[in-house]
């Protein structure tokens, strides 16, 4: 309870001090995240994200610019392929840490193994609109990586300013820690 009445203390200085709300908001995450208990994940889990932010966040960087730097061009390319999983999988950055833990929501992989892209699109509460790209993690590749996985808590919206975030948002949504790429199972093109 302490944590809504530190948030709650910021609220007089949110419109003269916005920086140091925000300062003192990441501070107080830093301070919870490493009390709250996690598991060892039970079922398959996936995140899902937009071509533009597989572009800025998941690409190795020389294709990027062979695509001449515009995630458009890279958009109608997948597209036109004949195995869009086989070209994101080659087309993956090269790195240990596939999500950093503040953007490591993800979902079970059943919940949204059957729909399209504007039925995950409605189902996850996304944004963006479709496609999208799934990246699934097959639970004994996540046990493997040491990947565990906790309920997400409002302090887990901070890094990311997900204002409109709430408990009874997105079923059965998990958080984690850094999410190594070794945990990746494949990848599908969602439209």
């Amino acid at each position: 309870m302490y944590i809504r009445r530190e948030a709650g203390s910021l609220e007089s200085i949110a419109s003269s001090k916005p920086d140091l709300v925000l300062d003192n908001l990441e501070a107080l995450r830093k301070k919870v995240i490493p009390d709250l208990p996690l598991v060892f994940p039970s079922t398959d889990y996936a995140r899902c994200v937009p071509v533009e932010v597989f572009w800025d966040f998941h690409m190795d960087t020389d294709r990027r610019e062979f695509f001449a730097n515009d995630a458009l061009v890279y958009r109608r390319y997948i597209e036109s392929v004949h195995d869009p999983e086989l070209a994101l999988r080659r087309d993956l950055r090269d790195s240990k840490v596939l999500i950093p833990a503040a953007h490591s929501w993800l979902i079970p992989y059943d919940q949204i193994a059957d729909r399209d892209g504007p039925k995950t699109k409605s189902y996850l509460q996304i944004d963006n609109d479709p496609p999208y790209i799934v990246m699934t993690f097959p639970i004994a590749k996540m046990r493997d990586s040491g990947v565990k996985v906790r309920e997400p808590r409002g302090v887990d919206a901070i890094p990311g300013r997900l204002v409109e975030w709430s408990r009874e948002g997105v079923p059965n949504e998990r958080i984690d820690q850094d999410i190594p790429t070794a945990a990746l199972g494949g990848l599908e093109w969602r439209p």
